[in-house]
């Protein structure tokens, strides 16, 4: 440590140094940056106080938390501007703008899909309040909102799945729905027709009209 300082008075290069010391590159490299960006720690490795290794990775501890605390404050600054202010007048903590942050951006997040459930709601011909509505009305809050969404959203997805399988189902026995269609007074149509509920009795006509 006592080279590197006075390498830092005599501006030689490491390398150089490393040669007339005999001390290996990478140990007066880490010397070098424990004298740049801790010297308070280079005093107390210089005294024998602190070990050279100890000293460098409290420098990097250091340097690391700088860059994340650095990093969170060009986030604020980018998203909420509003909150970088306070923080710059101690009104905040960091820490307390960034949790502030996080809520605001969940709930954008929330409005963003609500909004979206409610587009298809429109398109599908649902006439009851729009969620969003509701939400901005003060009626509910959008937590609430995101919550009935989703539970439409679910029930959709079951409905549309259990229509596909219903589909599905006429297509494979489609063939019978044919037959029944080439003989309409015939005594085997009546009696199929007869064993059925009236609801299906129902679909049957209506089918066998389209087929």
């Amino acid at each position: 440590m006592i080279t590197v300082m006075a390498r830092s008075l005599s501006g030689r290069s490491p390398r150089t140094q490393a040669k007339l010391h005999t001390i290996s590159l990478s140990v007066l490299s880490r010397a070098n940056v424990v004298l740049e960006h801790g010297p308070g720690l280079a005093e107390q490795v210089r005294i024998g106080a602190l070990r050279l290794d100890a000293a460098y990775d409290e420098v990097c501890r250091r340097k690391a938390q700088a860059a994340a605390v650095t990093a969170q404050y060009d986030n604020l600054l980018r998203h909420a501007p509003d909150l970088a202010a306070q923080v710059a007048e101690e009104l905040l903590t960091l820490d307390e703008a960034t949790t502030k942050l996080g809520r605001r951006l969940e709930e954008d997040r929330l409005r963003q899909r609500v909004k979206e459930i409610d587009a298809v709601r429109q398109a599908d011909g649902d006439t009851t309040p729009a969620h969003t509505y509701l939400a901005e009305q003060g009626e509910i809050t959008w937590q609430q909102a995101h919550q009935l969404a989703e539970q439409h959203h679910t029930q959709r997805q079951e409905s549309i799945h259990r229509t596909q399988q219903a589909i599905e189902q006429i297509s494979a026995n489609w063939t019978a729905i044919q037959n029944v269609s080439a003989r309409p007074d015939t005594p085997y149509t009546r009696e199929i027709l007869e064993g059925l509920t009236p609801e299906a009795h129902t679909l049957i006509q209506g089918l066998t009209a389209q087929a």
